[in-house]
């Protein structure tokens, strides 16, 4: 609560009665200022304070105050204090903790000078809010300034939109209501981008304090990593403390380590394997994720098939969504990866996919050659070094594509012949359909 002294009494201040001096009491009677303490003698200072901040009379200087608001009047400066004379008969002191700048007089004569002649017209009003963020001429704070004029143009003119939406409000059933209320009184909450509801402002508290929990776990799975490496006396309880990892959102330090450690020697086979338990246990999303691309890019292929292994307990739905999609890519080798992968998931339903990448069409640019070429244009034929780009189209079986087909369709082997393979299907469907139309 703000503290101040009066100088001066007016009506029942005459009445108030100072109390037992304190440090606050002997500053005060520098000036001679009776202490307030009481609710009631609290109440009437803030009633002088009201008077000082709209008295027409006040063109002194401008004390603005720490926690908001201002005072007008001449301010002298005293030790700690600042008093600003209201007027002959009240002075208000104010610790200096208080205040926050002094705005001299002669500043705001250019505000004052236009103010005077607002009267009570609510538009009037308006544009001064505005001139006031506007103009270089309004030293000092100047929202506070802009805020005062568009309270006043809603005191004058209730409706007055511009007005309204400056300060925050909205209209909602023919009243205006602040934009906070609003979305109060409908249960939303102050987020991060935005008023949201309760329960997604949950949910991002949780993914923040998530991600804080994993980063601290990226930092502690290196530190371990790095004693691992070093092959140290503390190497094998390193290790052991790696393994022990059971949180779950350990799982993106965990997935890093696998997937930044393929193709390199830094990491040995046994520690990589670690890896792949681990992310096998958490069965969240980050972890199938990293699963699903050691099952169709690591090198090794015993860690690949660990991956896949796992996989085939938990995540089969996005291994198989995802390798399917290789099956039709330019890259050869990724076809047969992606067939090789698939085997650990047959699905006789998706036999027919499978058969039409049995051999797949691939193309391939080189580089121009160092040839010379003869060109012609208007103004006669050059030479030219080099040529274009060559764009080469091969078609190529995949030997891993046809395993895949083998294995949902055990009992005929049509080999690379797609035609045949697909005969075979129609065959079987039409022979199915047919013993559902014969009678018994």
């Amino acid at each position: 609560m703000l503290e101040f002294g009066v100088v001066g009494t007016i009506g029942n201040l005459n009445r108030i009665q100072t109390m037992p001096k304190t440090n606050h009491d002997r500053r005060c009677s520098l000036f001679g200022l009776p202490r307030i303490d009481s609710a009631a003698t609290i109440a009437c200072s803030f009633l002088l304070l009201c008077m000082a901040l709209s008295s027409p009379r006040l063109m002194a200087d401008t004390v603005e105050l720490s926690g908001g608001g201002h005072l007008n009047g001449q301010v002298e400066r005293k030790d700690d204090y600042v008093v600003v004379k209201i007027d002959d008969s009240i002075q208000i002191a104010l610790p200096g903790s208080r205040v926050q700048r002094v705005v001299k007089s002669e500043s705001l004569d250019a505000y004052r000078e236009i103010a005077a002649k607002l009267g009570d017209d609510a538009e009037k009003h308006y544009q001064m809010a505005l001139w006031c963020v506007r103009s270089d001429q309004v030293p000092g704070e100047v929202q506070k300034y802009k805020d005062y004029h568009l309270q006043r143009t809603i005191a004058l003119d209730p409706d007055h939109a511009k007005a309204r939406a400056a300060l925050g409000f909205t209209q909602e059933n023919g009243r205006w209501i602040q934009t906070d209320q609003l979305m109060t009184e409908r249960g939303m909450v102050p987020g991060t981008s935005g008023w949201e509801l309760p329960e997604a402002a949950a949910i991002a508290d949780y993914q923040d304090s998530q991600n804080v929990d994993a980063r601290k776990w990226t930092r502690e799975v290196k530190r371990l990593v790095s004693i691992v490496l070093r092959g140290s006396s503390k190497a094998p309880e390193a290790l052991e403390s790696l393994k022990a990892i059971e949180d779950p959102l350990a799982a993106g330090a965990i997935a890093g380590e696998l997937l930044e450690s393929r193709g390199k020697s830094i990491q040995s086979r046994q520690l990589r394997m670690v890896w792949i338990d681990l992310l096998g246990r958490y069965r969240n999303m980050v972890a199938v994720e990293a699963l699903v691309r050691t099952g169709l890019e690591e090198p090794d292929s015993v860690v690949r098939e660990a991956a896949l292994e796992q996989l085939v307990d938990y995540g089969s739905d996005s291994a198989i969504a995802t390798y399917l999609q290789y099956l039709s890519s330019n890259d050869n080798k990724l076809v047969n990866r992606a067939a090789q992968a698939l085997t650990w998931f047959p699905d006789p339903e998706r036999s027919i996919q499978y058969i039409k990448s049995l051999v797949t069409t691939h193309q391939y640019e080189s580089a121009p050659g160092p040839e010379m070429q003869v060109g012609f244009g208007e103004n006669g034929g050059g030479l030219q070094m080099g040529g274009k780009k060559q764009v080469r189209t091969e078609r190529r079986k995949n030997p891993a594509v046809l395993t895949l087909v083998k294995e949902v369709m055990p009992e005929v082997d049509y080999g690379y012949d797609e035609q045949a393979w697909l005969r075979y299907i129609a065959e079987q469907r039409n022979q199915y359909s047919g013993d559902l139309r014969r009678d018994p």
